[in-house]
């Protein structure tokens, strides 16, 4: 741990700082004495903003650091009796205070050691440290260094790019950076260490335009354009804004940002790099490589040809750089073909641009390609998986070679194109979002690292081709989203139907502070996220996610937003809306008023989810403990809740693939409810049932919320610490010896199995409580109690016995299931997700244990059920993956995001299960007919496991709303036309 709060080199120099420091300290010499107690996140914050404008920064002095731990002053060759060293600033004592919580502020290279890079232990999280703070001091005008940089001494930049060009020397001879795992990782380091003094003409745009609209608002509007869509003739606007309009004291900034607008357009800019490059690898073998590239660029006869060769160069060069034979490629000739990569990059972005320019001119073929061109250009860069850009490339292949595609193909296939911003994006979130998400307790500056990354690469211009091919698609369709009056073609994806009105509102820290009628804009999609009247979401996390399921089923609209969109619905934060989302994709997000209320109230009233359990059907006599494989599925909502029911009709079928389980009935819990709420107060059962009555009359909804919060908490804390007595507990300990051979079980999950959920119009999914990998007999006890009282959190009682006629009627059954260690897991649905298409399977996987019910990044697949075929829809990017502790309980550790997952095999195994479940379950839909099924499953070794299977409930009345039926009415006519290929974008032929 000495890197996380030593500066210089070795423990020893770290000791003396501490010693000294403390010296000085208690004579008084320090003013920013360190706080007798950790400072929490608004005086890290405030700390970070006084660095900016403190003269030395997050440094108190100047001082030598040398090989042996000695630190000495600033006095000429200090360090050489000591074995040589480094003469830097000394962190102050608010810096130190901030990197014992673990944020790695104010780091100097110099004080790195190279070997810490490599090897078994590369210590990722401090380089995805370094890294996010080098991108804060470029887009934030040097940070917490912003002063600091004319602190004479203090940062001496001859060692910074020495020590970052020995980092990156070691990490590319090292075979495990060699892994296409970590490729954007070891770019994104040599695109942001000062190995070389260079920075892409981009990103300087980007920050020179940002830096100019802070200082002159009146800019605001140029920037904006610059960021979202550049091209060539922005130089020439910023001369024409200075000349006209500029602030006078501003005018070296907008002459320096016209200039760098030109070297961006450049032609010979990244030629010029690469002969650079080719110069400094004279004799090597790399030189005739980028000599070659450099020649026939420059001779390209025109951009389609430049945009051609750089994607074929782009990916040429990703395999020779992660080719591990070592002998093939000296490391510094890896890391200069690692710069040329990022030098066609800018190439690639700069060229699109222009042709994006001429997009509506040019026929939908040519456009195409570019598209393919740019997804190479993106795997070449590590955005993109070889797996991603197969499929993007097969699809793009079958439009180009088609004469006449049908409308609705062609629309179709552009709409799985514009998956690869989301793939890009959790590219970047695979390695940077923990980190990143740590960072903004003390700068929100940290979340603008991703977008800006994509924005400053060639998915920009991709986005902007694809935007003008899907907006004349889903004109010819009838398909066009709307935004507060002003179409657009591109930018949302509908995942869930659904027409809600609301506020729209930026989701809260905390869960507890969601609001029933809020339209939530978030950054991701989490499994605590209470009912809510709708999702605007960056990125998706799991399509199969609890809160996924549960959004589908009560018909909240739920839209995946790009990034490009933000900033118009920031200007709507605070204003009530209504979100309307189509079953054909259509959105539309518009200011509310009166001309809506005619909208609400033609909704056809008699479906809204209204929970019925089957009352009749309870038996809660039964209090023996039973054993799963001896419960049918017609035990579901009679004796144990469907949970139980239907893993023990998997297990009478598939022995072999459910670990042994045991389970306490309704009854027992019913039984504990007989006893009083307090000494000569009434039955538990009772008290609850008048509380219910009670709430029911009151009228104001906070009165009502707060009572009901009240009264569920003192609920919970009465079923948490009442003991279930010593029968109950001399049972459980002689049922878990039978059926796990011990009652200190080497790990059970206990889970939550009520009568109220998988009914007719409701699945309940992940409202209740599971308790994983329960270890040892009292923590069974304490889990039991746990998982009975979690039906009642304010979350749950809000999903669920809000929507019923009689809400006392909730009785939770016990789960308990032998802990299986997957090292995949996920969630099979026996249906297209998004087209209800039978003969296609939804198929979601993650590594570990439970990542895609918790709505991690998984890898999701579209799979046909005779032939085999697979679509790709995204791939498992989540960070890491969970897994059991020996001693009980989940522990998270890094995942590796292979680019395939699940293997043919694992895929062929889930396949034959959809075939034949289907046939042997007695799962009936409210409507008479079989539904599709979304099954839980693992992998151990190859071989299949169990753990769930329910029916797959959707709310059909967003499909059969008026309005939404009316927005999707105008498409169907056109769905059956044709594109022709030849011609160039248009609103109409």
């Amino acid at each position: 741990m000495s890197w996380l709060l030593s500066q210089g080199r070795g423990t020893r120099r770290f000791l003396a700082a501490v010693t000294i420091g403390l010296l000085l300290t208690v004579h008084g010499v320090h003013a920013d004495s360190i706080a007798p107690s950790p400072p929490d996140p608004a005086q890290m914050r405030a700390w970070v903003d006084d660095m900016k404008d403190a003269p030395r920064g997050p440094f108190k002095r100047i001082r030598w650091f040398c090989e042996d731990g000695t630190i000495l002053p600033p006095e000429p060759y200090a360090c050489r009796p000591h074995g040589g060293g480094v003469q830097h600033g000394e962190w102050s004592d608010r810096t130190v205070a901030i990197r014992e919580q673990g944020f790695l502020i104010a780091t100097l290279l110099a004080d790195l050691d190279a070997t810490d890079h490599i090897g078994d232990d590369p210590h990722l999280d401090e380089l995805r440290q370094v890294l996010l703070e080098r991108f804060l001091i470029r887009f934030d005008d040097g940070w917490i260094f912003r002063k600091a940089r004319y602190y004479r001494g203090a940062i001496q930049i001859e060692d910074e790019q020495r020590k970052a060009r020995e980092i990156l020397l070691a990490m590319v001879n090292d075979p495990d950076w060699l892994r296409s795992e970590r490729y954007l990782l070891l770019r994104e380091a040599v695109r942001l260490l000062p190995v070389n003094g260079d920075e892409p003409a981009a990103t300087r745009v980007r920050e020179l335009s940002t830096r100019i609209a802070e200082e002159d608002p009146g800019f605001q509007d140029l920037r904006v354009k610059i960021h979202g869509m550049p091209d060539a003739g922005d130089a020439q606007r910023v001369r024409r804004y200075a000349r006209d309009r500029g602030e006078v004291e501003l005018a070296d900034s907008y002459r320096q940002l016209a200039d760098e607008l030109d070297v961006l357009y450049e032609p010979q800019t990244a030629i010029r790099r690469l002969e650079r490059l080719a110069d400094e690898s004279r004799g090597r073998p790399l030189e005739p490589i980028l000599r070659e590239a450099a020649e026939r660029l420059d001779r390209a006869r025109d951009l389609d040809t430049r945009l051609e060769l750089t994607a074929e160069y782009a990916t040429a060069w990703r395999e020779r750089v992660l080719d591990e034979d070592q002998d093939r490629l000296h490391p510094a000739d890896r890391l200069r073909l690692l710069q040329a990569g990022l030098a066609l990059e800018q190439e690639a972005y700069a060229v699109a641009s222009r042709l994006a320019e001429a997009s509506k001119e040019a026929d939908r073929r040519r456009q195409l390609v570019w598209l393919a061109d740019l997804a190479a250009v993106l795997h070449g860069s590590g955005f993109l998986s070889a797996r991603q850009q197969e499929q993007v490339t097969r699809r793009i292949d079958g439009l180009v070679n088609a004469d006449e595609p049908r409308t609705d193909t062609w629309t179709a296939e552009l709409r799985y194109l514009s998956r690869v911003s989301q793939w890009a994006q959790r590219s970047m979130g695979y390695h940077f979002d923990p980190t990143v998400e740590r960072w903004s307790i003390i700068t929100n500056l940290a979340t603008h690292y991703i977008p800006d990354r994509l924005r400053d690469s060639p998915l920009l211009p991709y986005t902007r081709v694809l935007d003008t091919l899907l907006e004349d698609a889903n004109a010819r369709l009838g398909i066009r989203h709307e935004l507060f009056g002003e179409e657009t073609a591109a930018g949302l994806r509908a995942l869930n139907p659904g027409l809600r009105r609301g506020v729209l509102l930026e989701a809260p820290d905390d869960p507890g502070d969601f609001r029933e009628d809020g339209i939530y804009l978030m950054a991701s999609t989490t499994p605590d996220l209470p009912p809510v009247a709708g999702i605007l979401t960056r990125g998706e996390g799991s399509s199969l996610s609890h809160v996924q399921l549960l959004a589908r089923n009560l018909g909240i609209p739920n839209v995946v937003v790009d990034d490009a969109l933000m900033p118009r619905l920031d200007t709507h934060l605070g204003e009530r809306v209504v979100l309307a989302v189509t079953p054909r994709g259509r959105v539309q997000l518009a200011a509310d008023g009166p001309e809506w209320d005619k909208v609400f109230g033609a909704e056809p009233r008699g479906e809204d989810v209204v929970i019925r359990p089957d009352l009749d059907k309870l038996d809660l006599d039964t209090t023996e403990m039973l054993p799963l494989a001896g419960l049918r599925a017609s035990d579901s909502g009679r004796r144990v809740g469907p949970k139980a029911a239907n893993l023990g009709e998997l297990a009478h079928f598939y022995p072999e693939r459910v670990s042994p389980g045991m389970v306490v009935p309704f009854g027992v819990f019913r039984e504990l409810l007989d006893r009083p709420i307090e000494a000569g107060g009434p039955a538990v059962f009772d008290w609850m049932r008048g509380e219910y009555d009670r709430l029911a009359t009151i009228e104001d909804s906070e009165r009502r919320r707060e009572e009901t919060r009240e009264m569920l908490g003192r609920l919970r804390e009465w079923i948490t610490t009442t003991s279930p007595g010593q029968a109950f507990r001399a049972q459980l300990r002689s049922a878990l010896e039978e059926r796990f051979g011990s009652s200190h079980t080497p790990g059970v999950f206990v889970r939550s199995d009520t009568n109220v959920e998988d009914l007719p119009g409701f699945t309940g999914a992940g409202l209740n409580r599971t308790v994983a990998n329960v270890v040892g007999f009292e923590s069974i006890v304490d889990a039991i109690r746990t998982v009975w009282a979690s039906p009642f959190t304010e979350r749950a009682h809000a999903w669920r016995q809000a929507h019923m006629p009689d809400p006392e009627h909730v009785y939770p059954a016990v789960l308990l299931q032998q802990t299986v260690p997957a090292e995949k897991s996920g969630v099979l649905v026996t249906t297209d997700m998004e087209t209800g298409d039978r003969d296609w399977l939804t198929i979601a996987a993650n590594e570990g244990v439970g990542g895609v019910v918790d709505g991690q990044s998984a890898e999701e697949l579209r799979v046909h059920r005779r032939s085999g075929k697979i679509h790709l829809l995204a791939q498992a990017t989540a960070p890491t993956r969970t897994e059991p502790a020996p001693d009980g309980g989940m522990r998270r550790v890094p995942a590796s995001a292979p680019e395939e997952l699940l293997t043919p095999s694992e895929i062929d195994q889930l396949r034959r299960l959809a075939n034949d479940v289907e046939a042997r379950f007695p799962l009936v839909a409210d409507n008479g007919t079989p539904p599709p099924v979304d099954i839980e499953f693992g992998f151990v070794d190859g071989q299949l496991a169990l753990f769930q299977i329910r029916p797959l409930v959707e709310n059909r009345q967003a499909r059969r709303n008026l309005h939404l039926a009316e927005l999707d009415r105008k498409g169907k006519s056109r769905a059956d036309g044709v594109i022709n290929p030849d011609r160039p974008p248009r609103p109409a032929e």
